[in-house]
């Protein structure tokens, strides 16, 4: 198999052109990956662009014997595509991987259309969110050249190989290959399929090897045994072997798979999730993928920055929210040792005009066999604060369909859901899925943080039998808004910091959370939302949508989870200053830390939680205040305006 970069030179127009009326003077020339609504799907007003667009590519192509095929890792929300007038398929869902064969329809010049229509049809998932839904063909686009035999590419835009790791302990592991075969013409061919997993240093440790005649498709699978393997342990220690499946027909390879491997069994009980037979509670946060002007169109160095950024706080798990997201982003989850929550977007009310479920459906079953292969992933999660809008419709239905179809394809791996906080503790809903986490934002939403607490007893009382996942907690927190006296809804980033660290205090402090999970690591656009002194955007994030800035809040979390040696001067934007007594507030992960005011020193303060707090009496004007933790230094400037009135 051979990708070839396909993302270039691409023509763009935003109305529907058809096929035999392209004239590619009026269209605007871009590269994918591109989204229309970046900046109206950001500016507040809940008015963005959904619509029907037209790209189109000229391109030329030297027939072979190869078979050729196009792929789109993601575009929003249903494409459709024509090659030389000739249509080669639909696709409805704007998250998942998707591919159509060209070979036949090729020609030595050739003219590609697509449409993408980002209208709300009410068959299509999500149907209503708090996100903006940007259109476009906003992942990468690629030819892909095969031999006639090949790992099948065209099942749900999946890859064709699935390595399932059945029994894993730490004496032996036993993972299963299942290859299947695409074959489309009609006669009889031998091939033989070699599996080799090998270690980091590149050295085989066990090989399996399957022969068979085939004659159009077939599925063929086999074993691979490892004794003592060394396990995957998440970000401690993210080992990984390397799985090869090759194809041969008549002793020439036409196909192969490279698939990275890390080694884990893991599951729950009443009080924690364990990772290879030990307690490993997961703390984490979730992600939104769109950051500020780039809508859903990101370049891989941004998921590769999202993802440096996530790490940094030392979190141990991700929470993909609330759709599946780029293949790279789970690739890197692998590599860097998350455990992963990855879901579909049936999120907030059910369609009323299917009732099937079926998009929801198709939509599950993309997200699976396209990620099969990423054992970070432990959780499948069929759903999301489906009861928002007050109505049940079929979503009983529905949810029994989405895990039924998860256990069948995957019984491996944890179905979850993310409920509502009003959602009932003996809802049916609470029966369906392996397990289940809450929605909860007391100090926000309802109530006062420290309501949380209750919520956790009352929990536990009714469920002793069923640890409790926080799938979300959060709340606002605007950089350019600061209070003295921080309280629920005034924005300030001084609220923001302390209520996480009231809430996250809580979480550790209770037994049977098995995970919980900050909303969210990035804010994000929503377009409907005007919040505080700002249209647009979700600013529960530990980051900003630009990336640019890191709140206080994060780098409680960093004293909380990293360890990295880290120390953090909080309300450092909160430069002018009204009171003249003021507490100062540091994170750190160190034992103690040294405070000093102009140069005079403060004292020393010791904390095991990662707290360090003093009181300081200003000088009017400016005030130099620095912090000191071994060779840690941060400081700030405060300036003190004496309230003449």
């Amino acid at each position: 198999m051979h990708k070839i970069d396909f993302s270039k030179d691409w023509f763009f127009k935003d109305e529907e052109i058809q096929p035999n009326h392209i004239d590619l003077s009026k269209f605007e020339k871009i590269d994918i990956p591109h989204t229309w609504n970046n900046l109206d799907g950001e500016d507040g007003n809940d008015d963005y662009r959904r619509i029907i667009s037209t790209y189109a590519k000229h391109f030329e192509y030297h027939k072979t014997q190869k078979r050729v095929f196009i792929e789109f890792e993601g575009s929003n929300s249903i494409t459709t595509v024509y090659l030389n007038q000739k249509l080669l398929g639909t696709h409805e869902g704007g998250y998942s991987r998707f591919r159509f064969e060209l070979t036949d329809d090729l020609q030595a010049n050739n003219e590609l259309v697509v449409y993408v229509d980002n209208r709300h049809y009410d068959h299509i998932y999500p149907l209503t969110a708090d996100f903006t839904f940007f259109g476009g063909i906003y992942r990468k686009i690629s030819l892909i050249e095969t031999d006639d035999v090949l790992f099948d590419l065209l099942h749900v835009g999946a890859n064709g190989v699935y390595v399932s790791q059945q029994d894993v302990t730490h004496e032996l592991a036993i993972l299963s290959i299942d290859a299947y075969i695409d074959y489309r013409y009609n006669d009889t061919k031998h091939i033989t399929i070699i599996s080799k997993i090998k270690d980091h240093q590149g050295t085989m440790i066990d090989q399996s090897i399957t022969n068979q005649l085939i004659f159009q498709k077939t599925h063929l699978s086999h074993q691979l045994r490892i004794i003592n393997p060394h396990l995957w342990h998440g970000i401690s220690d993210p080992y990984l072997y390397t799985i090869e499946v090759e194809l041969f027909l008549d002793h020439i390879k036409v196909d192969e798979r490279i698939i990275p491997t890390g080694l884990r069994f893991f599951h729950v009980d009443q009080t924690s999730f364990y990772l290879n037979g030990k307690p490993y509670k997961l703390y984490g946060v979730c992600r939104h993928q769109d950051r500020e002007h780039k809508g859903n169109a990101l370049s891989d160095d941004m998921h590769i920055e999202d993802m440096e950024l996530i790490y940094s706080t030392g979190a141990n798990a991700i929470r993909l929210a609330h759709y599946q997201q780029a293949d790279l982003i789970y690739e890197l989850c692998d590599r860097l040792g998350f455990i992963v929550w990855a879901e579909i977007p049936y999120i907030s009310r059910t369609s009323t005009t299917d009732l099937s479920g079926k998009n929801a459906l198709i939509q599950m079953e993309e997200l699976i066999k396209q990620n099969y292969n990423h054992f970070s992933i432990c959780m499948w999660g069929i759903g999301n604060e489906i009861t928002l809008r007050g109505e049940r419709v079929s979503s009983n239905e529905i949810y029994d369909k989405l895990h039924t179809l998860t256990k069948t394809i995957d019984p491996y791996r944890f179905s979850t859901i993310a409920q509502l906080a009003n959602v009932a503790f003996d809802d049916y809903h609470n029966n369906i899925t392996d397990l289940i986490g809450y929605n909860l934002y007391y100090g926000w939403y309802v109530g006062q943080a420290h309501d949380l607490k209750d919520w956790l007893a009352n929990y536990h009382q009714a469920r002793p039998n069923q640890p409790v996942c926080l799938s979300e907690y959060g709340a606002e927190g605007l950089i350019d808004v600061h209070s003295e006296d921080p309280k629920p809804w005034d924005y300030s980033e001084e609220y923001h910091a302390w209520y996480h660290e009231t809430i996250y205090q809580m979480i550790e402090q209770t037994p049977f959370i098995w995970g919980s999970f900050v909303w969210n690591m990035f804010s994000f656009a929503s377009d409907a939302r005007a919040e505080g002194n700002t249209k647009g955007i979700n600013n529960k994030g530990l980051v900003s949508h630009d990336r640019k800035i890191k709140k206080d809040a994060f780098f409680y979390y960093q004293a909380k989870w990293s360890q990295k040696p880290m120390l953090h001067l909080t309300a450092k934007r909160f430069t002018h200053r009204k009171k003249q007594h003021i507490e100062l507030k540091v994170y750190s992960n160190q034992t103690h830390v040294d405070f000093y005011c102009n140069h005079r020193y403060l004292g020393k303060v010791y904390s095991s939680n990662g707290i360090f707090k003093m009181n300081v009496k200003l000088k009017e004007g400016y005030n130099k205040i620095k912090v000191i933790s071994n060779d840690l230094i941060d400081e700030t400037i405060f300036n003190y305006l004496k309230d003449i009135s």
